[in-house]
């Protein structure tokens, strides 16, 4: 009797995270403004493109409002929102400089994704531009991979991030590992 109590407790256990999964990250830090002058009304993930400094791509469909070309930065640290709870929040690490032209202008951006049980995006999901983050170990990322050339090793800086936002932390071997990138004028 006492094998199969402790047997059940054992099975319960590890359904543990089916009935009570840990808390999902969510985006949390200061509002982003992009320039007034351009609109963005569509960013969605996408299947199509590459980018050197990103696990994912997003296709942001941009336009200049103003009559003319406008420039803008995506900073590192912004996180995209995505609109379908089953899909991945993005981050993007690496300030990412465009512009937008007076008729539609696809940028891609490269981002990582922010959450491990969630669905990596395709094509068809849609995303909002999120805060700047205020997560200490997500800011950490950002600045120790600020000039380093993360193309060589974009599985890491993944890793990285996952880190941070499944479990809390960012491990010593991992800053290590990052702070060994190489140089982006290397």
């Amino acid at each position: 009797m006492l094998r199969r109590i402790l047997a059940f407790g054992l099975l319960l256990a590890g359904a543990c995270d089916l009935i009570l999964p840990p808390a999902d990250f969510e985006p949390t830090g200061s509002a982003f403004a992009m320039n007034p002058g351009i609109s963005t009304p569509i960013i969605a993930g996408s299947l199509r493109h590459f980018s050197p400094v990103g696990r994912v791509t997003l296709d942001m469909t941009c336009r200049s409002t103003s009559g003319s070309r406008i420039a803008d930065t995506l900073p590192g640290g912004l996180l995209f929102r995505s609109r379908q709870n089953r899909v991945q929040h993005l981050l993007v690490v690496k300030p990412h400089r465009f512009v937008a032209e007076t008729s539609a202008t696809l940028v891609v951006v490269g981002a990582f994704c922010c959450n491990e049980r969630r669905t990596i995006p395709d094509y068809k999901d849609t995303f909002d531009l999120g805060p700047i983050t205020d997560n200490p170990g997500l800011q950490q990322i950002v600045s120790l991979v600020a000039n380093k050339n993360i193309t060589v090793n974009l599985t890491l800086v993944a890793n990285a991030v996952t880190q941070v936002t499944s479990y809390d932390s960012l491990p010593q071997a991992y800053v290590d590992s990052l702070r060994a990138l190489p140089d982006e004028n290397l």
